[in-house]
């Protein structure tokens, strides 16, 4: 049962206050059908709009099955609307852009109703109102009678015990008026119709009760036909709450159902989408100059790799090679690790990779679970994989197959590489950041690797005779079996130095770095028939060039997290009273130039304040033009909450909408930056840095935006009621 006790409602305008209503006193109950008649602007509808909760009252009480609602929060009108009420407009309010079953469904899909029979129902309902034919039709491609049968069909898919009709034969011939109210009578047998109408003949023969208002006062209250009068039946708000999916659905159908504003919302979020992937990529860009400035002694940087050596200039043991492994965040050891401090220049003769500088590390590096996004693991020594930056990695599997050769020589170690596969070095820990490509080798290579590489960083070979010094390149050095120990064959300019073409000169072969300095005597066969300063000497004398003794090693970790305490840990350990190991920790050992310090300190804090307000900006002003979007879809949200879509689920439909934007404008981005070529100028350049991890971040703050923006939408679209706002947008 309903009952209004002494009831008033005021309007109030320009500091104006109309009545509305005054004392009202009156019980509906479930199979009534009540026809409320009165002349213009006696308070008909208000009272309608007042008992179906989609206007508010400012005096006495109204009981909904003995429960009183003048306590009722906005949210706790909203569910009695959704659990009670179905509303038949003159109007129709039908959601123009959806067709006949998608208003249909609408009310289904909010109550929860199950998924798999919504379709089912919703089809039994528009077959029942005769619109069958009609189901796929637009809803402005109706006549007014059918746009009414559609408004009926609605409120009988709510289900709910009270329909609340006002005037819905206000706009239609006489002949679908009669359809119409015949329509409600049959309704009315199981359920309270409460019917607002200025032509009471119309529904004399249907009706069970009169009601006549004049100038917001009941003057006549009339029983015409016994009806066995019911109470409400007590429902449960568990049984009407929308699941996830329905709103997905929803929030989806709303943005299909109008594709020109769906549109021109997604252009305009990409459009401001795309100022802030510029801001966020400039500063990506500054924070690699920050993060990785140049550092002459190691070119391997990045936060996986702890230098250790002893104290005391020794040569590593086994025990000590065993001590430093034996810690959980160790991956492996890297022996020979100067050979990771230099880069190399490789090319493919007319291959598509072209020129490219890498840096060598061993295959063992590589993580088990690595999968190989080009080609396949080397199954030959000389076989290789590329990690690659983002620049290298578009040439993806055309570089499978390539054959990389060193671009300044190592003729005599047939230094050439076959790409057996190529990743990106996004796996690499913080080596993304540096653009840097890697090249992953097998162990004999790495063999062949450490040893040009050696004296091209860290050592020196200088031959010594009759007062000359000279240093040949390591590249130049070649194994000549025929040599005796302690024998060098090399050529020599005539200008520099006279001496018989096969002379034999005493000299001496110095080593020295920083932890070999040897010198011995040697036999200098000089000939002038080789070329390129090569000179020669046997596998003995190599070996002495290039020792096996250990003396530093790379500690290589499993993650960047707190490895500045396993640094800690290391260089804690003792042998007796002194310190066992210097331990150097290249990440943070980055020689840094104060004065370039400070600058790069300033370009980053103005790098966030660009983006910052560029965030604020673009977000500020996607809000005003999303407002006037929105608001031309306010009365579509009104409709939903006559339906029973509560201020939550209107809430979320903007969320989620804006989401969907938010995911399409990141795609659109997405494919921008990727397919953009390395070489773009600025400030578009800035797209180029992105790689998985900035892209995550970079999708966060579009979807910061996207919240800012709803959030703000969202706090003005409830400050009118929905009866005001079915009538004028909101402002």
């Amino acid at each position: 049962m309903i009952k209004l006790s002494n009831v008033s409602k005021y309007y109030s305008s320009n500091d104006v206050i109309a009545l509305g209503l005054r004392k009202v006193n009156l019980e509906l109950h479930v199979n009534e059908f009540v026809a409320i008649v009165g002349e213009s602007g006696s308070g008909k509808t208000t009272l309608l709009n007042v008992i179906s909760g989609i206007d508010t009252y400012e005096e006495g009480e109204i009981y909904v099955n003995g429960e009183e609602t003048s306590y009722f929060s906005v949210s706790d009108m909203e569910n009695y609307r959704k659990k009670y009420v179905a509303f038949v407009f003159q109007d129709y309010n039908l959601i123009d852009s959806y067709t006949v079953l998608q208003n249909v469904e609408a009310p289904l899909l909010l109550s929860g109703y199950p998924k798999d029979k919504i379709k089912t129902r919703a089809m039994e309902i528009i077959e029942k109102v005769g619109l069958k034919d009609h189901a796929h039709h637009k809803a402005t491609k109706l006549s007014g009678g059918q746009k009414q049968r559609v408004v009926i069909a609605r409120a009988l898919a709510k289900d709910c015990p009270i329909i609340a009709a006002d005037e819905p034969t206000g706009n239609l011939d006489s002949d679908s008026a009669r359809q119409i109210i015949r329509l409600l009578a049959d309704i009315a047998k199981d359920k309270l119709v409460i019917m607002v109408t200025h032509d009471f003949s119309q529904v004399a023969e249907f009706a069970t009760r009169k009601i006549r208002i004049y100038d917001g006062e009941i003057v006549e209250d009339k029983e015409l036909l016994k009806v066995e009068k019911k109470d409400l039946p007590k429902l449960e708000d568990k049984e009407f709450k929308i699941n996830f999916t329905s709103l997905l659905r929803l929030s989806l159908r709303n943005l299909f159902a109008v594709p020109k504003k769906t549109l021109l919302m997604i252009l305009v979020f990409s459009f401001f989408a795309i100022f802030v992937g510029i801001a966020y990529g400039g500063y990506i860009i500054v924070s690699q100059q920050s993060a990785f400035f140049y550092n002459s002694h190691f070119d391997y940087t990045n936060p996986d790799r702890i230098v250790v050596k002893r104290t005391d200039n020794q040569p590593l043991t086994e025990s000590d090679l065993e001590q430093l492994s034996s810690y959980s965040q160790v991956k492996t050891l890297i022996t020979h690790d100067y050979a990771m401090d230099m880069s190399r220049t490789l090319y493919s003769n007319g291959g598509d990779i072209d020129y490219i500088s890498v840096n060598f590390l061993p295959l063992s590096l590589l993580p088990d679970d690595l999968t190989i996004t080009y080609g396949d693991l080397p199954e030959e020594d000389n076989q290789v994989i590329i990690a690659a930056s983002d620049w290298t990695y578009d040439v993806g599997e055309d570089a499978v197959g390539e054959i990389l050769t060193d671009a300044f020589g190592f003729e005599n170690t047939d230094f050439s590489f076959e790409v057996s596969g190529m990743v990106s070095n996004d796996f690499m820990l913080g080596s993304s950041l540096m653009n840097q490509d890697y090249i992953f080798v097998s162990d004999a290579m790495w063999e062949v690797i450490k040893n040009t590489q050696y004296f091209s960083k860290y050592g020196s070979v200088k031959i010594d005779f009759d007062q000359l010094e000279y240093s040949p390149y390591p590249n130049n050095l070649y194994i000549d079996p025929t040599l005796d120990d302690l024998e060098v064959r090399m050529s020599m300019d005539y200008s520099n130095y006279f001496c018989p073409d096969g002379c034999i000169v005493d000299a001496k072969l110095n080593i020295n770095d920083y932890y070999v300095n040897d010198s011995y005597d040697i036999d200098l066969i000089i000939d002038s028939n080789l070329t390129d300063n090569r000179f020669y000497v046997n596998q003995a004398t190599y070996d002495l060039i290039f020792y096996d003794e250990i003396y530093q090693v790379s500690v290589m970790t499993n993650t960047d997290i707190n490895v500045e305490g396993l640094v800690r840990q290391i260089a804690r350990l003792q042998d007796g009273l002194t310190f066992k190991y210097k331990v150097v920790y290249p990440f943070d050992s980055v020689p840094f130039d104060q004065f370039q310090g400070l600058l790069l300190i300033f370009a980053n804090i103005g790098m966030v304040i660009v983006l910052l307000v560029t965030m604020i900006g673009s977000t500020f002003i996607t809000y005003i033009i999303f407002k006037m979007i929105i608001n031309t879809k306010l009365h579509d949200y009104a409709i939903f909450r006559t339906i029973g879509a509560n201020q939550n689920v209107i809430k979320s439909f903007i969320y989620v909408e804006n989401f969907y934007i938010v995911i399409i404008s990141f795609a659109i981005f997405l494919v921008l930056s990727l397919s953009l070529p390395n070489n773009i100028v600025e400030p578009f350049n800035a797209f180029k840095v992105f790689n998985v991890s900035s892209y995550i971040i970079y999708f966060i703050l579009l979807v910061l935006m996207s919240l800012v923006v709803s959030r703000k939408y969202c706090n003005k679209i409830f400050s009118n009621s929905v009866s005001k706002t079915l009538k004028t947008d909101l402002e």
